[in-house]
């Protein structure tokens, strides 16, 4: 996508074509489709999702599209039905490091990818903060659940874990996080909200990679977004050195992806917030995996690597290192 002009969706009919990939969870299904022009990843709320997804506003997309004139790198989503539909120059999302190797996902395309979305998440923090009025949605998520307890799935059962596992004191800690991201906003800046390694697609030649943008769109500090991202990377971390059965993750392909996003994105100008945003990350996967896919044993360990997460504001997140092999 980047540096060409492709055709919109609206031109791809549905039904026309087989899915290269599709996967699933109660929050969210993905569709990944094939065409002349490249491919069409098709997002829908999964059956337990809360609310639907929904496209930026005109005056956002507008916003978001001028930041990057020339050589797009954040796709925006045209809305179809209850769907959101991404054209885009790849087939497979860098998250996919974590399962194995991949032939598309060789490093002069994920490094690339990974660049970009540090140099995009930049950009997105320089636009209009007026235009969004509301703080990120899965910290919202996650104090919601942390305030009733219920949900589908295993959301009740690591409910009464996570709280057993993290007392008072820290539960307390955290639902103050969420409460000042959705409420503080009057220092914030435009965030893409929810930036994930689901989202960063590797181009299939080099330099066309994007990230997936729109549905999450927020406003907050402007660290936010990178510290939810190094809250994935964190997670990659702890599966690369409890050498999780099924996780095979490259520990050379942890430092390419995680290198080539910090060298774009610099430091960050609040470590704290940073820190604090990769605890918030690390803390809602996990509900959202026993909400959205069910109990899974591992869910007892990520509940006592968040206690450790939240006594040091999320700072071994920041550090990154890995010494493993």
């Amino acid at each position: 996508m980047t540096g060409t002009t492709v055709p919109p969706v609206g031109e791809f009919a549905p039904g026309t074509t087989v899915p290269v990939e599709e996967f699933a969870t109660g929050f969210l299904r993905t569709a990944v489709h094939a065409d002349d022009h490249g491919y069409v990843w098709v997002r829908r709320p999964g059956a337990d999702r809360p609310a639907p997804l929904t496209p930026p506003s005109p005056p956002v997309r507008d916003a978001i599209r001028s930041l990057e004139p020339e050589r797009p790198f954040l796709a925006l989503p045209e809305a179809v039905g209850d769907a959101l539909y991404y054209r885009v120059r790849g087939a497979v999302a860098v998250a996919k490091l974590c399962v194995g190797s991949d032939p598309r996902l060789t490093p002069d395309r994920v490094t690339p990818a990974m660049v970009g979305t540090g140099h995009a998440l930049r950009r997105l923090h320089t636009a209009d903060p007026s235009l969004v009025t509301s703080g990120p949605p899965g910290p919202a998520r996650l104090a919601a659940w942390m305030r009733g307890g219920r949900g589908p799935r295993a959301a009740t059962a690591f409910h009464t874990v996570a709280r057993r596992r993290l007392g008072t004191a820290r539960w307390s800690r955290v639902e103050g996080w969420c409460a000042s991201l959705a409420t503080d906003l009057a220092d914030g800046v435009p965030l893409h909200g929810a930036p994930s390694l689901g989202s960063v697609i590797a181009g299939d030649v080099q330099g066309s990679g994007c990230l997936l943008t729109g549905e999450d769109v927020a406003r907050g500090p402007a660290d936010f977004d990178f510290g939810w991202l190094l809250g994935e990377f964190a997670e990659w971390r702890m599966t690369i050195l409890r050498r999780s059965p099924g996780l095979i993750m490259d520990p050379r392909d942890y430092h390419a992806a995680l290198g080539g996003l910090c060298q774009a994105y610099g430091a960050p100008a609040d470590p704290v917030a940073a820190g604090r945003a990769a605890v918030l990350r690390v803390f809602t996967h996990a509900h959202d995996f026993a909400a959205y896919m069910g109990w899974h044993a591992e869910l007892l360990e990520y509940a006592s690597s968040v206690a450790e997460l939240i006594d040091e504001d999320g700072a071994q997140a920041l550090s990154g290192p890995l010494s493993v092999l």
